[in-house]
């Protein structure tokens, strides 16, 4: 088994099966944020058990106390210094989640992160955009302040939280510099006013809820058409881990989402497990794509069912996803 998947070429199997503009975007399927020292540290613990299968997203906004951001900032600074030199230049780095746009601590953060004496966030983790514009706004900033320093400008992630950005998601969605959305199940809960329960913040109320499920699966679809990454909202048990793996699992089964968020390091292996494909799954798409290269990508038919490339992109999907 494991030697079949090494003859699998999947970087040259990605351009007989997508044109170069539509080839999907590959993160890992677990973000994990931390907004304190400790947080990362013990991340870093999880990662050197587990491998570097999971994203970490050092979090200036929901992990700043009151008048402590230039602190944070800083932090934040050294702690992508520590990354790179604790695992090299080569490795992923963390991502940074900066405050909203309109927010007065935005430029300073950007102004410090962006800089040639730190090394570049993986992303920029872009909240509480109140429609396009926000992000097209914030986009052109940090493009700005990358091109006057002669920076690679990192790609944008977007929380969708506030009822603006649900209803232009689509908009969105199609801005090249966006790699990922995520739901901010929270915010969006709190901004209908208690008109959505309690119940919708948690398992299973958040699936069952219409509106709640409304806007997975917009933000899912939006995803999906452009070829970005829908990463799912957090799961607020922290002391039961493993209903984070579920959440995951019917996250990615029921609405269509390949990543999802952690803020708890115990959560990190519940979301991995859940959201990777199983090995069957990676077994039966090693045979299929296998076959299908050996009849130059002209259609096949094995145990009974009729392969095309269609299908061949799913199972290259599931094996790109295992190699995450």
């Amino acid at each position: 088994m494991n030697n079949k998947r090494q003859t699998l070429d999947l970087q040259h199997i990605a351009t007989v099966l997508y044109s170069e503009e539509d080839t999907p975007r590959n993160l890992p399927v677990c973000d994990h944020y931390a907004g304190k020292p400790r947080f990362f540290d013990k991340a870093l613990e999880v990662r050197d058990s587990i491998g570097a299968c999971f994203d970490i997203t050092l979090d200036l906004e929901d992990g700043a106390e009151h008048g402590q951001v230039d602190a944070l900032v800083q932090w934040a600074g050294e702690s992508l210094q520590l990354f790179q030199a604790r695992y090299g230049p080569e490795e992923r780095r963390p991502g940074v989640r900066v405050h909203p746009f309109r927010d007065k601590a935005f430029e300073l953060e950007i102004e410090a992160l962006l800089s040639p004496e730190v090394p570049s966030p993986a992303y920029l983790m872009i909240p509480k955009p109140e429609c396009a514009g926000d992000i097209k706004e914030a986009i052109n900033h940090i493009q700005g302040i990358c091109q006057s320093r002669g920076l690679e400008m990192p790609p944008i992630h977007a929380l969708i939280e506030t009822h603006g950005a649900l209803a232009e998601v689509q908009e969105i969605a199609s801005l090249v510099e966006v790699e990922s959305l995520s739901f901010g199940i929270m915010d969006f809960v709190s901004g209908h006013r208690s008109a959505i329960p309690k119940s919708a913040l948690n398992s299973p109320g958040q699936f069952e809820n219409p509106l709640v499920r409304r806007a997975k699966l917009e933000i899912s679809a939006a995803c999906h058409r452009f070829g970005k990454v829908p990463s799912h909202n957090v799961s607020r048990q922290i002391s039961q881990p493993e209903v984070a793996g579920e959440d995951a699992a019917r996250a990615k089964r029921d609405f269509g989402y390949t990543r999802m968020w952690s803020i708890h390091p115990a959560q990190i292996v519940h979301i991995v497990s859940a959201t990777l494909p199983s090995d069957s799954e990676v077994d039966e798409a090693v045979q299929v794509l296998t076959e299908a290269e050996k009849a130059n990508w002209g259609p096949i038919q094995l145990k009974s069912e009729l392969h095309d490339r269609a299908s061949y992109r799913y199972f290259f999907e599931v094996l790109k996803q295992r190699n995450r």
